[in-house]
């Protein structure tokens, strides 16, 4: 049995939509993975900047607490 031109052209198609799903799959993963690198990177930098302002918000604290036990020290004397 010889294939028709119908026939021939639908396998073709076939072959071809197969081709734009593995690259469709293939674009999807690359950009999952600069997803994943970029919200690393934001991430890191993220925690970084609340680090450094929590420990500037250490030192505060702790000069704070030191006037006033100062400050209580002297007033009570």
């Amino acid at each position: 049995m010889k294939a028709t031109e119908q026939h021939t052209n639908r396998s073709r198609q076939a072959r071809q939509s197969s081709y734009h799903y593995r690259i469709s799959k293939a674009v999807a993963k690359v950009a999952k993975v600069i997803l994943i690198v970029i919200g690393a990177i934001v991430g890191l930098t993220i925690g970084w900047l609340i680090k450094k302002i929590f420990r500037g918000i250490g030192w505060i604290i702790s000069i704070l607490s030191a006037l006033g036990i100062i400050y209580w020290i002297m007033n009570t004397l």
